[in-house]
């Protein structure tokens, strides 16, 4: 097992715990929760078959990566454009941008898998250039099982801080909008708003974000952590139900 793989794992035992001890909470014995495994573990064995083999800190690095391609000036053109530089080497090159944003990794080999999951295109001189300033990956992989990870875990912490936080402590941003009664020829609607309205969302947190960040050695004692938000839209089967107006609402805090 790699080190990466072991980290994955601990992560989904987090997520997994987390879950459980939130179900224990709320009063489900534990014999339902062991036949809902049972189903659940069936369910995602019967899924996995069908959709076929599935192929890890490494995706937000990633989007670093390719945010900092954007911002920093040394990898733009007169207008403001992605320069194409090297995937290997000395800056400015891809390596050298890892080196800079996940010290952590090995950086070539880093700067390959950017290359074999499409997140960046070739040019002319054996030189690269991103596709986006995001990481979307659309295979399944190492990276993908990371990011379902990261995006379970961070939200069980965000609903169990805000359930046990301080009365006078604000709590963090976890909040829904839902309506049971779209009609079905608006989600393609649906889909160009809300990808349009998060793509500002997630910019400006972003930028504020990027200001911040600790670029220096810090102080003996200064403590970073990592912070941010995680959006997504969702379509859900729809159900016969009776009409209800539209409304947004915060599930929990």
């Amino acid at each position: 097992m790699t080190a990466n793989s072991k980290q994955t794992r601990r992560e989904f035992e987090r997520v997994l715990a987390g879950v459980f001890g939130l179900l224990i909470q709320c009063g489900v014995p534990q014999t339902a929760i062991s036949a809902l495994i049972n189903r659940a573990f069936k369910s995602a064995i019967a899924r996995a078959q069908a959709l076929g083999e599935p192929n890890c800190g490494e995706l937000a690095t990633f989007s670093l990566v390719l945010d900092a391609w954007h911002r920093n000036r040394r990898y733009l053109t007169a207008r403001g454009r992605p320069r194409a530089v090297p995937l290997l080497g000395r800056a400015p090159s891809v390596e050298a941008l890892i080196q800079t944003e996940g010290p952590q990794f090995d950086a070539p080999e880093l700067a390959h898998r950017l290359q074999s999951l499409q997140l960046i295109t070739p040019c002319s001189g054996n030189r690269y250039r991103p596709i986006s300033d995001t990481a979307l990956v659309s295979t399944y992989g190492p990276t993908v099982l990371q990011y379902v990870a990261n995006c379970l875990l961070s939200l069980l912490e965000t609903v169990e801080g805000n359930l046990r936080g301080a009365p006078n402590v604000p709590p963090l941003l976890e909040r829904f909008a839902e309506v049971p009664d779209l009609p079905a020829e608006c989600i393609q609607s649906f889909q160009q708003f809300s990808r349009f309205q998060g793509a500002i969302f997630m910019r400006t947190i972003n930028d504020w974000l990027e200001i911040r960040r600790a670029r220096v050695s810090v102080a003996a004692g200064q403590r970073n952590v990592r912070a941010g938000v995680r959006v997504h839209a969702y379509i859900a089967r729809s159900k016969p139900r009776s009409r209800r107006s539209a409304s947004s609402k915060r599930s929990f805090g």
